[in-house]
């Protein structure tokens, strides 16, 4: 699954809330004040491989406006192949 890419796809790029400039713009990692390069955040946007690090997910969440366990969660999905389950949910 590409859980990260359909996430930030579903909020960045044309017809959605955030054209890829103002992504770019919010993009700065709270805790350190990292913004990824506007290369990145294009790759990033077209769901092309990206070095995952904590900063790159923290900015993610804070460019897109979403919890940050969102952003966690879908990274860890698509490049970690874990999948999450909601409590009590069967095993398949």
């Amino acid at each position: 699954m590409d859980a990260l890419t359909h996430l930030v796809q579903a909020h960045v790029g044309e017809g959605r809330p955030l054209r890829i400039r103002q992504f770019a713009d919010r993009a700065v990692d709270p805790e350190t004040g990292w913004t990824p390069s506007k290369s990145l955040v294009g790759n990033i946007v077209a769901g092309h491989q990206v070095k995952v690090t904590p900063a790159i997910i923290r900015a993610v969440a804070a460019g897109l406006g979403v919890p940050l366990c969102m952003v966690q969660t879908a990274a860890a999905e698509q490049y970690l192949g874990l999948v999450l389950k909601p409590e009590g949910a069967a095993d398949d």
